[in-house]
């Protein structure tokens, strides 16, 4: 199917399984791109290994440190000289990074040194990070010195040192133009993988019960708090689920858990992390999302494909994807009881089959065989414009 053969080093900046969007994009890029390439997926690990999948896919782990709501890489002397040397025999063409942090800065410090392309792309806006980092983080003279300090500093100087970077809409784009105007930057957007999804048969919505769902990590971000006080105005027959990882759910989790008991919540569920979306999917109507900030979220993408209408607040993700067609969209200033008030008028006016139909139709651009094209031919552009330069 894909016309090019490269050897390709993928990173990542969590262990296999992790449920986080950027770690769930590496992964399905590997499991596409070694179909007709040579690829290495460097990610975390319990320990240090180097392991051979097929053919065409190897794997390297390396050890990490459990700080509890996230991991960071253990990076001794000796991880650092087996890495390189792994490298310095595989020869890659490229190295493609998943944000630029930690595993991502160690494979472009061996990029640079060694030649080789390096190519990131951005699950956030670069240029907003700290918003991302710290949701509840207010914008105000501090907070914009402390962006502008990481955007004047390690922003461009790893820009700098970047021979392409893949954004995910134009959100991101525009960020980056923001810092470097010369870097050669393309819109390819996230990828899923879509067959089972779209399998999911449309269906009338329920006359007593409506079912609602959110998948997303437990934290403030993601926002999941703002459902339960919405909630707390909605009908006993408007049920919620929610899906996350308890093990990094952490004190928010815990808090979600207070408020829904405080208030009998009888409505809502707070369910582990599970990658049976397809089976989430088909017990539900509607995706619902308060999260604060979100570049390009899987989960939309994946209700999108599973023909499942959106109701959601502004965020970059709710604003690019979701219309009056397929969904609603809400002012991000809104408060729980007028959400409730819209997400009711909203569920009893709507006609839920063309919702559905149309949001289906909105996401065939995300299935991951063409977003893998769109990708490689990326990476051949930015081998011939290296080569040309070099």
């Amino acid at each position: 199917m894909y016309n090019i053969r490269m050897k390709v080093i993928i990173t990542s900046n969590y262990e296999i399984g992790n449920e986080t969007g950027a770690s769930k994009v590496a992964e399905l890029l590997v499991k596409y791109l070694n179909k007709n390439n040579q690829v290495v997926f460097i990610s975390l690990g319990k320990k240090y290994g180097e392991y051979k999948v097929n053919k065409n896919l190897k794997r390297i782990e390396i050890p990490q440190v459990d700080l509890g709501l996230f991991q960071i890489p253990l990076i001794t002397p000796i991880v650092l000289y087996k890495i390189f040397k792994f490298l310095d025999n595989f020869k890659p063409n490229i190295i493609h990074a998943q944000n630029a942090v930690f595993v991502s800065k160690l494979a472009q410090i061996w990029a640079n040194i060694n030649s080789v392309p390096f190519i990131i792309t951005y699950h956030h806006i670069p240029t907003e990070a700290i918003y991302h980092l710290l949701p509840n983080f207010e914008k105000n003279i501090l907070s914009n010195l402390v962006q502008e300090i990481y955007k004047e500093t390690s922003l461009k100087n790893t820009l700098k040192n970047t021979d392409g970077v893949i954004a995910v809409n134009e959100a991101v784009l525009n960020s980056i133009k923001s810092v470097d105007n010369n870097i050669k930057v393309e819109i390819i957007n996230n990828g899923i993988e879509s067959k089972s999804l779209e399998k999911i048969k449309y269906k009338k919505l329920g006359s007593k019960q409506v079912n609602f769902v959110f998948l997303g990590s437990y934290n403030d971000r993601k926002n999941q708090i703002f459902l339960l006080k919405t909630f707390k105005y909605l009908p006993l027959d408007y049920k919620l689920s929610l899906y996350g990882n308890f093990k990094s759910g952490g004190e928010y989790l815990e808090s979600l858990y207070k408020y829904k008991n405080d208030n009998s919540l009888q409505n809502i569920t707070l369910n582990d992390f599970s990658n049976d979306i397809t089976q989430i999917f088909k017990a539900t109507d509607f995706l619902l999302s308060a999260s604060k900030k979100e570049a390009q979220s899987l989960v939309v993408i994946q209700s999108m494909t599973a023909g499942k209408p959106i109701i959601g607040i502004e965020n970059e993700t709710i604003s690019e994807l979701v219309n009056k067609n397929n969904g609603m969209v809400v002012d991000k200033q809104i408060k729980p009881k007028q959400f409730a008030k819209k997400i009711e008028d909203f569920v009893k006016t709507s006609n839920y089959y063309e919702l559905s139909k149309n949001i289906r139709n909105d996401s065939k651009k995300f299935d991951i065989e063409v977003v893998i094209s769109k990708i490689e031919k990326f990476y051949k552009s930015i081998c011939k414009a290296y080569s040309n330069n070099g």
